[in-house]
C-alpha cells in the first residue's frame, strides 16, 4: 500500500477512502468550474504530504506534475525554451524527458509558451517522470484526444512498481483505471474561495 486515503469533506463535498497499490490507477472526478482547482488543490496537498496533522498514510512519495507558468515580461523578452526548461526541472540522467522530442518539429530551442495544451502537458509529464513514476496529475485544458494520449503514456510509465491518481472532472476513464471515485456535493454553501479541510473520522 502507497497511500491511504480516509474519507475527506471540503466545505461540503466528501471525497471517498480509497487506497494506491504498486501498477495502479486511481481516477479522482471533481465538479468541473470555479471549484475545480481549489479542490485540485486541497486533495494534492494531502496526498503529496504537504498538509500538517494529515490523516492520509503515506509510504511512498508521490510527485505532482506541475504547470508551467511563466510571466508577461519573461514570456515576452526572455521566453523558456524545452532546453532552458529541462535544464531546470528534469533529472538529467534519466532520459525519459527527452521523449517529447518525438513530437514533430520540437527541437531544444522551441519556446514553450508557443506549444499546444496537449504538447505542453506531455513536456510536464516526462520531466516528472525523470524523476518518479509514482505521481499525481491532471488533464486541465487538454483536449479528449490528448487527454487519452497522456493517460495511455501514464499507463505505460508506472509499469510495474509505479502508480499515478489523476484528479479530473470527467468519468472518461472511469473503466480504465483500478479504482474510480466520485466527488459527491451532500449541499450548503460554498465558494470557491474558501474551500477547507474537515476531516471526517471513518
Amino acid at each position: 500500500m502507497l497511500i491511504r486515503f480516509p474519507e475527506q469533506n471540503f466545505n461540503n463535498f466528501i471525497v471517498p477512502a480509497f487506497q494506491i497499490n504498486e501498477g495502479e490507477i486511481v481516477v479522482i472526478e471533481l465538479p468541473g468550474g470555479a471549484l475545480f482547482r481549489p479542490l485540485l488543490s486541497e486533495i494534492k496537498n494531502m496526498l503529496t504530504g504537504a498538509v500538517a496533522g494529515s490523516p492520509v498514510e503515506i509510504n511512498s512519495e508521490f510527485r505532482f506534475v506541475e504547470h508551467f507558468k511563466e510571466s508577461f515580461f519573461n514570456s515576452c523578452f526572455s521566453p523558456v525554451t524545452i532546453g532552458s526548461y529541462h535544464q531546470k526541472y528534469a533529472n538529467r540522467p534519466n532520459l525519459v524527458y527527452e521523449k517529447i522530442y518525438s513530437t514533430p518539429g520540437l527541437t531544444k530551442r522551441a519556446k514553450v509558451n508557443t506549444l499546444t495544451v496537449d504538447v505542453k502537458k506531455k513536456l510536464e509529464l516526462y520531466t516528472t517522470l525523470s524523476w518518479t513514476n509514482r505521481l499525481i496529475f491532471d488533464l486541465a485544458s487538454v483536449d479528449p484526444k490528448g487527454g487519452t494520449e497522456i493517460f495511455g503514456i501514464v499507463k505505460h510509465a508506472i509499469m510495474p512498481k509505479g502508480a499515478a491518481i489523476l484528479i479530473d472532472h470527467c468519468d472518461e476513464f472511469k473503466n480504465q483505471c483500478t479504482t474510480f471515485i466520485k466527488v459527491n456535493y451532500i449541499g450548503g454553501d460554498i465558494r470557491s474561495d474558501s474551500v477547507k479541510l474537515i476531516s471526517k473520522s471513518k
